[in-house]
């Protein structure tokens, strides 16, 4: 879930339920746990009265960005293991899957 953030912008528990393909029941609940944790932060939004907005800590964005390197280093070996043309093939195959 914290690929789907930036810093610098917030997006509500719905955006962030639609772009991860879960309810946002689902989502309210992850986000009120990493809020617990501090990696992230919940701000009212604009407009509906029970809208709110999400951003990334300094902590969530730490977390993040190791989380994404730990998935680099992964497709990387797999790149050397099975070939750059099959993990291009599983990339497509479960972006399809789960599409963003």
């Amino acid at each position: 879930m914290l690929a789907h953030l930036r810093h610098e912008s917030a997006l509500s528990v719905a955006e962030l339920a639609r772009r991860a393909g879960v309810t946002r029941q689902t989502m309210h609940r992850a986000v009120t746990q990493l809020v617990g944790e501090g990696l992230l932060t919940s701000e009212p939004g604009p407009g509906f009265p029970r809208s709110t907005l999400i951003r990334l800590t300094e902590a969530g964005c730490r977390r993040r960005d190791i989380a994404l390197g730990i998935l680099r280093d992964l497709e990387e070996e797999l790149g050397k293991r099975l070939g750059p043309e099959t993990v291009a093939g599983l990339r497509d195959s479960l972006a399809r899957a789960w599409p963003s």
